[in-house]
């Protein structure tokens, strides 16, 4: 997240975990977890850096996030 415990959606996600991510034009259900001890900078020298352009740029309160899909 790039603005932390700020965005809508991690407000979302703290009032109720259950998510829906689409991957390669696929929606998948899963559990999303706020990773509040984790170093999101180190987590986005790890991805592509095209992926993560946005948030580097803008980004003001990292917040790592966690999805767990279902099998």
């Amino acid at each position: 997240s790039e603005f932390g415990d700020k965005s809508q959606y991690v407000k979302n996600i703290q009032a109720d975990p259950k998510v829906r991510v689409r991957l390669n034009g696929r929606w998948h259900n899963g559990t999303a977890h706020l990773v509040p001890d984790d170093d999101p900078h180190a987590r986005l020298r790890s991805l592509p850096q095209f992926n993560s352009f946005g948030v580097r740029t803008f980004g003001t309160n990292l917040l790592t996030i966690r999805v767990d899909l279902k099998g």
